[in-house]
């Protein structure tokens, strides 16, 4: 996912595709390794010290490897690099210096969730906004927009959700509707 998002965002940045490769180039300058030390073997040459980054946080530095520059967006688990490779294309967004990168972060809490206090019938209990993204009636079918909104929540570091309200429907717990 960190990979298809940094391909997505650096090619709609930078106005062209970009190339990738399971290990950095030794002959060039600017590759951005992704990963973790456990499915990287080039990051976990780095001996990063990743304790700051805990289960979800990231980090991002810039490295040398093999007397090139590069920049490195590390975590310890799938969902820490994520976050790191939307916090990298956010720097890259806003003009940010990319060298000498020294960044760590890790989210202060571990559940980070949206309430959405909507209805089986695809009305929300306030009302406020319309009907609910999530169309109950063809669940557990994903449309495009439930992956939309899992990348938009990422991209900000929100990690669940609560898709109904706190005077659910009780019709919510039979079993076609858990699944």
């Amino acid at each position: 996912a960190a990979r298809d998002e940094l391909a997505r965002g650096l090619t709609g940045l930078l106005g062209r595709p970009q190339s990738f490769a399971s290990t950095p180039d030794a002959a060039a300058d600017g590759a951005v390794l992704i990963g973790t030390p456990k499915s990287s073997p080039a990051i976990a040459a780095l001996h990063l010290d990743l304790t700051a980054a805990g289960d979800e946080g990231y980090v991002i530095r810039s490295v040398s490897v093999g007397g090139h520059n590069a920049t490195v967006i590390a975590g310890n688990s799938d969902a820490g690099v994520l976050y790191g490779a939307f916090a990298y294309l956010r720097l890259l967004q806003t003009r940010q210096p990319l060298t000498g990168l020294a960044i760590a972060d890790a989210p202060k809490t571990k559940l980070r969730l949206l309430n959405h206090w909507d209805n089986l019938n695809r009305t929300s209990e306030r009302g406020y906004s319309g009907l609910s993204l999530w169309n109950w009636s063809q669940l557990p079918a994903l449309d495009k927009r439930y992956t939309d909104y899992a990348r938009a929540n990422a991209s900000i570091g929100i990690n669940g959700t609560v898709l109904n309200n706190v005077n659910a429907d009780l019709r919510i717990y039979r079993p076609d509707y858990l699944a």
